[in-house]
């Protein structure tokens, strides 16, 4: 049985409650040693082509791999965009050479 932390993070155990700053992007997590929270921070992957973390929802999962919308090479992206079906996204500015 997991130890209830109440509004902390099962990670971290930073306070996600009202007015932390951490409250808006928590989600109810229970690892099996504690029940509470995990704070948006501790949910954040590695992308894997830049190897910088990628915050909550912010990520694409395509071809087996977790990335950054930014590290989709043009052609990679438009292939993406057409498996999603989604033609109601923005522009991207792709510049040749970069």
């Amino acid at each position: 049985m997991s130890k209830n932390i109440g509004n902390k993070c099962i990670y971290c155990k930073e306070d996600t409650s009202f007015g932390s700053g951490r409250f808006v992007n928590r989600i109810p997590a229970d690892d099996g040693e504690f029940d509470g929270y995990a704070c948006a921070d501790c949910m954040q992957i590695e992308c894997h082509r830049c190897d910088k973390m990628i915050g909550l929802d912010d990520d694409i999962r395509w071809n087996n791999m977790v990335l950054h919308e930014e590290c989709l090479t043009p052609e990679e992206y438009a292939e993406y965009e057409n498996e999603m079906g989604d033609n109601s996204t923005t522009s991207h500015n792709f510049n040749e050479g970069e």
